[in-house]
């Protein structure tokens, strides 16, 4: 279904007073629909290709971690001279490599310094929940920020 087809015609003041909650709900339904026909297509294509690719990869970065381990660089796999570029089917394996320091005192300590401002980040955002919950019993306006929608599968 092509994009327009969703949409009416451009927005106007009087259009967005006059929007009927039947159009709102064919506009559900059509967004409902393509996203089932969608959703159903790529479960389809999981199967027949996104399990054997995952397998794939995860096969592939098994081996390219005992590689390293026996010695191997990873380097001649990175960039535009990689060893895993493939031109003639379009396409090239990409490894990033996630490299770890050796622990150290002064790592440790700015580790317990993050923690620390993680659990008053977590107690700050708590507590702004707590005073927007409290806005909301006392009356005070809120403002739509934005709309989004979200699907799933219901049971036949």
């Amino acid at each position: 279904m092509p994009y327009h087809q969703l949409c009416d015609n451009p927005s106007t003041p009087s259009h967005s007073k006059n929007m009927k909650l039947e159009s709102l709900q064919d506009k559900a339904f059509l967004t409902a629909r393509l996203w089932g026909e969608c959703d159903h297509a790529l479960a389809e294509v999981g199967e027949s290709f996104g399990a054997p690719w995952e397998a794939a990869r995860d096969t592939l970065n098994t081996a390219l971690t005992i590689a390293e381990h026996k010695g191997i660089e990873l380097d001649q796999f990175q960039g535009p001279d990689s060893l895993f570029r493939f031109p003639e089917i379009g396409a090239q394996v990409i490894v990033r490599v996630t490299r770890l320091p050796v622990p150290c005192d002064e790592l440790a300590k700015l580790d317990i310094r993050i923690e620390k401002q993680e659990r008053e980040l977590k107690l700050l955002k708590a507590k702004r929940k707590s005073v927007i919950e409290k806005l909301k019993i006392k009356g005070f306006d809120f403002v739509t920020e934005k709309v989004t929608t979200a699907y799933k599968r219901l049971s036949k």
